[in-house]
């Protein structure tokens, strides 16, 4: 009997065939997706939140100011360390104040002024081992803001906080769906009318004057207090409080900034405004309100903390991708006839950000350098007193002889009380 032999092609034809009818019997196709579920937050109970606990390890430190025997230690977004510096040898972390959204703080006298989120918030720090929220000033940081969804409040007037719900999370699970690949589409949660969203996840008499003392701000600070004026800076602008009553600060004024800006300094009636692409310089003497603008600088593209004396200021300039910089450099501007600042003397750093000065003597935070001290008597030749590298340095406040330097893994103290025995004294 004779065999029939199928070309080869003629099989692999008939395969695929099989092949195809076979996928197209299946009933269906399925999907699995994750789905992210809001959680909400009643307003109200959200901010019942924003209070002392108990002392808590510092995992990321952030912005640092000092007052009296206390430093105040921001955790970017989460709140505030509250640390007893009594002694410098021996800090003590003492309580920690819960502020989700926070970045920036300022205080005066026994108040403090801290972000949470777009919110202003004032604590009594009467006790500072139990600071205790006072006043809520809504949405007055645009640009930190989170409210959304068709909710928005005039700035710094006061909503319902029974009225607004607060995104604190989600909830994520499987969940398996039919799929077709010629309509496939993307499931999202519910909106929610009227909630404040979190970011992605991460009254009493008036003080006098001259009853209060204001704390001191690192460089990197982005709030500032002179006199009875609260100044505070956001990417593009600059938002003015009175604060004559300390405990219930009032909306004074709001003034755009080329920027992006960075960081504030104040000195005397002076307010020293940092950006990516220059130092101004505003004015706050004849109407603390309203601050005028009365000088600028411009420089390259880069960070750019600033601090000054009265003859000049001190820009550190670094090449953090955030701001598209490519230099890293000590830059010193001749501001004597503040109308017309002049650039003095340029120095090479290696990754510089946070600095201070005490006197002659500057000290600069260099990054993964550490702390780099000198004689800047004559700014046109400084001199190298001592150079620190025990961590990467962020920011440094100097001053009584003490150098708190915020660093990637904690604060650091130098005694330097003498210039030829600078040394280590407490790590924390």
């Amino acid at each position: 009997m004779k065999q029939k032999v199928w070309p080869t092609g003629h099989i692999r034809y008939a395969f695929l065939l099989s092949f195809l009818f076979t996928g197209c019997m299946k009933d269906k196709i399925t999907k699995t997706y994750k789905i992210s579920t809001p959680i909400f937050q009643v307003l109200s109970k959200f901010r019942e939140a924003i209070k002392s606990q108990p002392a808590a390890d510092i995992d990321v430190a952030g912005k640092i100011t000092v007052i009296g025997k206390y430093i105040y230690l921001s955790e970017p977004s989460k709140g505030i360390h509250v640390i007893d510096n009594s002694n410098p040898s021996s800090p003590k972390n003492v309580s920690f104040i819960n502020i989700p959204g926070n970045d920036d703080m300022a205080v005066t006298g026994t108040t403090l002024y801290a972000d949470a989120y777009g919110d202003l918030v004032t604590f009594d720090i009467s006790n500072p081992l139990n600071a205790v929220a006072k006043n809520f000033a809504a949405n007055v940081f645009p640009d930190h803001s989170i409210y959304a969804y068709g909710y928005n409040p005039t700035p710094g007037v006061e909503i319902n906080p029974d009225s607004v719900n607060v995104m604190i999370g989600y909830t994520v699970k499987d969940t398996t769906v039919d799929y077709d690949p010629a309509n496939s589409y993307v499931v999202s949660p519910a909106s929610c009318s009227g909630c404040l969203f979190t970011a992605s996840f991460s009254s009493s008499a008036a003080v006098p004057a001259a009853a209060k003392t204001d704390g001191t701000n690192g460089s990197t600070a982005r709030f500032s207090i002179i006199n009875n004026f609260l100044y505070t800076v956001g990417s593009w602008s600059m938002t003015t409080f009175d604060i004559s009553n300390p405990l219930v600060p009032a909306f004074a004024s709001n003034l755009q900034i080329t920027g992006p800006v960075e960081t504030i300094y104040p000195l005397k009636n002076r307010l020293f405004v940092g950006t990516n692409n220059g130092m101004y310089m505003y004015d706050v003497q004849s109407a603390p309100s309203t601050p005028a603008l009365i000088g600028q600088f411009t420089h390259i593209v880069a960070c750019d903390p600033v601090i000054a004396d009265d003859n000049y200021a001190y820009v550190t300039l670094n090449d953090s991708s955030m701001c598209r910089g490519a230099i890293n450099e000590l830059k010193i501007i001749d501001i004597k006839d503040v109308a017309n600042p002049v650039d003095v003397m340029s120095y090479a750093l290696t990754h510089p950000i946070g600095l201070s000065k005490d006197g002659n003597i500057l000290f600069i935070c260099d990054g993964k350098d550490g702390l780099k001290i000198y004689n800047a008597a004559n700014v046109n030749s400084l001199q190298l007193i001592k150079h620190l590298n025990d961590a990467v340095d962020y920011d440094v406040i100097a001053q009584n002889g003490i150098a708190i330097v915020v660093a990637s893994n904690g604060i650091y103290q130098y005694d330097y009380s003498d210039l030829a025995n600078i040394h280590l004294i407490s790590k924390l």
